[in-house]
């Protein structure tokens, strides 16, 4: 009589855990479909100054677990983070425009919430996105002491079309764009293509190229690469092979976003 009357009981506790199960799972589910989008409406809303208090929310809410498996590809690595970065830049210079002059604590300061882990825009740029480069190395100097997050998160190869993709907040930065899953390999041509035509001087003597070129040059892998690079994206014909670099303005803009 006993076992009889606790199978329903029994037939309720097993009901419950497989209605949770199912229920966490599409939370789950939903959680990782939604990301790329709310890193997209996140920069988006940033350039158009409206409030990203519920987008931040469900940002920082997610689980680290949740964010590995759904950034398991470069891509999808890629257009989440560019747009985080560009859209946390906005937000902290507008708020305080007076941190941007002590630049080095700027990108370095780990204030940026994402899956329940602060993250810094140092560790966005040269750690995720550049494959665990250290920041001074010019590109040829792998930082040591990645921790295993971070080790999870970064790109398997590194894609130097991210430089023209990342915005610092300084006037000589490419422009910020909103990153869609779907359509970033095109959208970092473009940007790619967009930045050399518009910041490059080819002339008879020496071609004149961003810093960039210069910071990052291992990214690059070499200077022929480079030369290569510009003319496979510049409408006119290179006649030197001398490089010289552009100054690089650190003016606060953040009105220099595209909207396509």
């Amino acid at each position: 009589m006993e076992r009889l009357l606790s199978r329903p009981r029994m037939s309720k506790y097993w009901s419950l855990l497989v209605f949770n199960a199912l229920f966490m799972s599409t939370v789950s589910g939903t959680y990782a479909q939604d990301i790329q989008m709310w890193s997209s409406s996140f920069v988006e809303s940033q350039i158009k100054s409206k409030s990203t208090a519920s987008l931040e929310k469900e940002l920082s809410a997610l689980k680290t677990e949740q964010l590995i498996a759904k950034l398991a590809t470069d891509q999808e690595k890629k257009s989440f983070w560019i747009n985080i970065y560009n859209g946390f830049i906005i937000k902290k210079i507008r708020a305080n425009p007076e941190s941007y002059q002590k630049r080095s604590s700027f990108f370095s300061k780990r204030d940026i919430s994402i899956a329940g882990q602060l993250f810094s825009f140092d560790d966005i740029e040269h750690v995720i996105l550049r494959k665990q480069q250290w920041k001074y190395g010019f590109g040829f100097v792998n930082k040591p002491f990645v921790s295993k997050l971070f080790e999870a998160l970064s790109v398997n190869k590194l894609d130097s079309r991210i430089h023209f993709a990342l915005n610092c907040g300084a006037k000589s930065c490419p422009p910020t764009r909103v990153y869609q899953l779907t359509r970033i390999e095109e959208q970092l041509n473009t940007a790619q293509r967009h930045f050399i035509e518009n910041t490059s001087i080819i002339g008879d003597n020496k071609v004149e190229l961003s810093r960039l070129f210069l910071w990052y040059k291992g990214d690059f892998e070499s200077k022929s690469a480079i030369l290569k690079l510009v003319q496979q994206n510049s409408s006119e014909d290179l006649k030197s092979e001398q490089i010289k670099y552009s100054p690089y303005y650190w003016d606060i803009d953040l009105n220099n976003y595209i909207l396509d």
